[in-house]
């Protein structure tokens, strides 16, 4: 399994960014091959619609499966479609401490938002 998580650093040891679509950096773990790139996440400093690109970089990179702090509805509504599930990160700090956290069923799926995000005039 490809899991994506939103990071501060490059690396495993890396803090957990409080954000999805605006984080600094993906980091994404195969779990059968237990290795891991980072992705710098190029999304972050567009002026809208972070969160539908951020959720393309991660499927471009096979992401199965998303461990983030929280997710807007546009990009909630994207991940469903493919068929992304997103598990909250909970009181992870590290991404290695998410991962083991994911793969020992502790950390709680985010369902579908039912607000409607921000709308600009």
């Amino acid at each position: 399994m490809i899991l994506a998580l939103c990071s501060k650093g490059t690396d495993l040891d890396s803090e957990l960014d409080e954000r999805f679509g605006r984080c600094e950096n993906f980091l994404i773990y195969d779990t059968e091959e237990e290795t891991f790139l980072s992705l710098k996440n190029m999304a972050k400093d567009e002026a809208g619609g972070a969160g539908l690109l951020a959720v393309q970089l991660i499927v471009d990179q096979g992401a199965g499966v998303l461990i983030a702090p929280e997710v807007g509805p546009q990009g909630m509504d994207a991940l469903i479609q493919f068929g992304i599930p997103v598990f909250k990160q909970g009181k992870s700090k590290t991404a290695n401490a998410a991962i083991k956290a994911w793969s020992n069923h502790q950390l709680p799926l985010i369902e579908k938002n039912k607000s409607t995000g921000l709308r600009r005039a």
